[in-house]
């Protein structure tokens, strides 16, 4: 019984599909049922077994995936105390939220490739369903999104929040002069421009709006940040957006913050990773990303708080 086949059972197991397992582990469908079978030839048991087009273990086969999972960690440990870690040659496939791009992302690449320059990050930008279920099937090896329940084994590392505000377009700022606070009956008078209505922020106002028994507002939405935030500047509605993306608009007076007294749920994000390759690399980086968004989240709310960016 060798490292390899128990590789590939762990894969297999964990995608639920020898088809995804061949790509993660570089090979074809067919080695994949090979090594498979082998080490069931080899061990005298059947380990997976086919259900309605799925793959499910056997009793036998939850045993020997423990003992695979267990396996795939010790020789991650056993290769990165073997070599220097500035040696290491990996590449990390990772998932961003937009939010994080606007933020604090370059500095932790330029950390990343400081600390680590044989590490090469590839950076996919996207949203949160979408970066998840992309770690789930394999296809990313760790993600930067929105805190989110995972159906599948991870590793999970809190990163930081943002609050969100009420924002104006200098162009249209004067209609909302006259108004001390931003109320909900003003809000589903105006347009609102946020993420879609599935995503939680806008869930988030429904709630709210529900309780109070008041309509849904014409809304414009986009998954996209940088697309929100010019259509807020264009003075198409009201954005509900994160503030500490939108400093320098703020600082160059192209959008206002209306005051308010409704309160909404902060964005929440997570580094997330699964292991079974390059568990030692992921652990490392995920430990700067922690780092650097603390620095970085500290740094934007000082700046924030050093100025007046409210419409009054």
């Amino acid at each position: 019984m060798n490292y390899k086949s128990l590789e590939t059972l762990y894969w297999v197991a964990r995608l639920s599909s020898f088809n995804k397992a061949a790509i993660q582990l570089g090979t074809t469908q067919s080695s994949i049922s090979q090594r498979i079978a082998s080490l069931e030839h080899e061990l005298g048991v059947k380990l997976l077994e086919r259900r309605s087009r799925t793959i499910h273990l056997t009793d036998q086969g939850k045993v020997a995936f423990k003992y695979a999972t267990k396996s795939i960690a010790l020789n991650e440990q056993f290769l990165a105390e073997l070599s220097n870690h500035s040696l290491t040659e990996s590449t990390i496939r990772l998932g961003v939220a937009e939010t994080i791009v606007h933020s604090w992302l370059v500095d932790f690449i330029e950390k990343v490739y400081s600390d680590y320059p044989h590490i090469t990050v590839d950076i996919i930008v996207n949203i949160t369903p979408v970066l998840k279920e992309s770690l789930k099937n394999g296809e990313l090896d760790m993600v930067f999104m929105l805190d989110h329940t995972c159906d599948f084994d991870c590793i999970q590392h809190p990163l930081c929040h943002f609050e969100q505000s009420f924002l104006i377009s200098a162009k249209h700022g004067q209609s909302f002069l006259k108004r001390h606070t931003l109320s909900f009956r003003d809000l589903v008078r105006s347009t609102i421009i946020s993420y879609p209505k599935n995503t939680y922020p806008y869930l988030d106002i429904k709630q709210q709006l529900n309780q109070l028994r008041l309509a849904e507002p014409k809304t414009i939405t986009s998954y996209s940040l940088a697309t929100l935030i010019k259509m807020t500047e264009e003075g198409m509605g009201v954005g509900v957006l994160p503030h500490l993306s939108v400093l320098k608009e703020l600082r160059e007076k192209r959008l206002y913050i209306l005051p308010t007294e409704i309160k909404l749920d902060p964005y929440r994000f997570l580094c997330v990773y699964t292991v079974g390759r390059d568990d030692a690399v992921k652990k490392n980086l995920a430990d700067i990303a922690v780092d650097v968004s603390n620095k970085a989240m500290k740094k934007l709310n000082q700046q924030f708080e050093s100025e007046d960016f409210y419409l009054y």
